[in-house]
């Protein structure tokens, strides 16, 4: 790593995450030096991640924050406990699964599922750097059926934006995928606390996968991406994910309305972005 940014780092993260003007100061700050690649970081939790990129935004937050998406990411270890199981669905370079793995263990375990060649590649020498247990790398995409699908890699400078639809100009990849019911049955799974889900746009083809798990009698809490133009790229319905959710009687809500206890959302978030919350305290009415 280059030494001006070894100097301007500690400086950096002593400016508290998500500090309005932090990321655009840092970016100018670090200027050329954040052209290297295959960089090893250390986070603020002990974690070593290596990362193709830093422009990219999980490696550049990492890098000047010390945490990728933090309030999520103290979210999720929040609902987890020891012997839980946890499902990571778009795991990438392990940012939720390795933390996760810490707080099952001993005798939880952490589905990863990581559809990209080149994103598991990763993610499997940072479970290695970390000697991370309790960890299933899953190779597939997580969908609405068992078989194969189209999927669009990312260039390094864009990764964690892999996706099933069309994008970057680069030719698609034919992977496996499997419905999260599939996968679960096949390990005799049937209690899942957390799933974490964030596909580009194909949340609700991933929750179709799993409807026996999510309308079954021990539903996982869902913490989730929404992202308008992402979902009308996917499948061209915008808020599909959270409409199929409440018809299974969930309730939503933003991360932030969640973590202080406030109001579900009256109606599916139809513009912008956010990091919502599903969870159904009761059976859905048959």
């Amino acid at each position: 790593m280059k030494r001006r940014m070894r100097m301007l780092l500690p400086l950096l993260r002593a400016i508290p995450p998500g500090t309005r003007g932090k990321h655009r100061l840092a970016r100018r700050l670090l200027g050329r030096a954040l052209d290297d690649t295959d960089v090893r970081i250390l986070a603020r939790d002990g974690t070593s991640y290596r990362v193709p990129s830093v422009r990219a935004s999980i490696g550049f937050s990492l890098l000047v924050d010390g945490v990728y998406e933090p309030g999520e990411i103290a979210l999720v270890l929040s609902l987890l406990a020891a012997g839980d199981c946890f499902v990571d669905v778009g795991a990438n370079i392990g940012c939720f699964a390795i933390p996760a793995g810490r707080r099952v263990a001993p005798g939880g375990r952490v589905l990863a599922i990581e559809g990209s060649p080149t994103m598991r590649a990763i993610l499997e020498r940072n479970l290695a750097e970390n000697a991370a247990a309790g960890v299933e790398v899953l190779a597939c995409l997580a969908l609405d059926r068992d078989g194969a699908a189209p999927f669009h890699e990312a260039p390094p400078e864009k990764f964690g934006m892999g996706s099933v639809a069309v994008q970057f100009d680069l030719p698609p990849l034919e992977l496996p995928c499997r419905r999260i019911d599939t996968l679960l049955a096949e390990r005799g799974i049937d209690r899942v606390a957390v799933m974490k889900v964030d596909v580009e746009g194909f949340e609700s083809a991933v929750f179709a996968g799993a409807s026996g798990l999510l309308t079954g009698p021990r539903p996982p809490v869902i913490v989730f991406e929404f992202v308008d133009w992402a979902e009308g790229r996917a499948l061209g319905r915008i808020g599909d994910a959270q409409e199929m959710l409440r018809g299974w009687g969930y309730s939503v809500w933003t991360l932030a309305a969640f973590r202080r206890r406030g109001k579900p959302l009256g109606a599916p978030l139809r513009m912008g972005a956010a990091t919502l919350v599903a969870m159904r305290e009761v059976a859905p009415q048959s």
